[in-house]
């Protein structure tokens, strides 16, 4: 069972490289065009270029995954903006359910991995949307009904996930303060309205 668990985060972590390389990738031809790009050569080398393309994404979504978890807006957390004695950040509540309940934990840790995978989506999904303009403007040429087109998809793209983002922060801060709240016994402040939480 732990090992299955353990597959299912090296493959979330390869997704989420595979969503790196693609705007990186996306910035790289941008600046240096496609032309240098072999297509023959590379057929020879499929196998051993998907081996290690897997490799460099699990490189990539794991640095790329600290990155973002490692920034302080708040509805990447889904916690208050200030820890208090009674309503502790996101990570303390975890250690105490861990603790006192690890099968809590373990429910708690797989809801807590899917967020980790959508929080890096929303992210990625806006430097594709970047990269990829910026793609178009350099080797396709910059045209208004293009430009147009192209930036109200990735607005309308973007805005969607970034409201899926801080729902899912929400949803799942809400599920941990809730397991804590049960396990410790304590009766924290309610959660932040709307307005506390824009």
């Amino acid at each position: 069972m732990r090992e299955l668990k353990d597959s299912f985060i090296v493959l979330e972590l390869v997704l989420i490289g595979f969503q790196v390389i693609i705007w990186v990738s996306l910035l790289v031809l941008a600046v240096f065009g496609f032309q240098w790009i072999h297509l023959d050569a590379l057929k020879q080398w499929s196998t051993e270029i998907s081996v290690a393309l897997v490799g460099v994404a699990y490189m990539f979504g794991l640095i790329f995954d600290k990155a973002v978890g490692s920034l302080p807006y708040r509805w990447i957390v889904g916690g208050p903006r200030t820890p208090s004695e009674d309503s502790p950040n996101p990570l303390a509540m975890r250690v105490e359910i861990l603790t006192a309940n690890p099968e809590v934990y373990e429910a708690l840790e797989r809801r807590i991995n899917q967020h980790r995978l959508v929080r890096a989506t929303v992210f990625n999904l806006a430097f594709i949307s970047l990269s990829a303009l910026t793609f178009l403007m350099t080797r396709l040429g910059f045209s208004v009904r293009l430009f147009i087109a192209f930036l109200g998809l990735s607005m309308v793209f973007v805005g969607f996930a970034l409201f899926t983002g801080k729902r899912s922060a929400q949803n799942l801060y809400f599920e941990l303060h809730q397991a804590y709240r049960t396990i410790t016994g304590s009766t924290p402040p309610p959660l932040p309205g709307k307005k506390e939480e824009l």
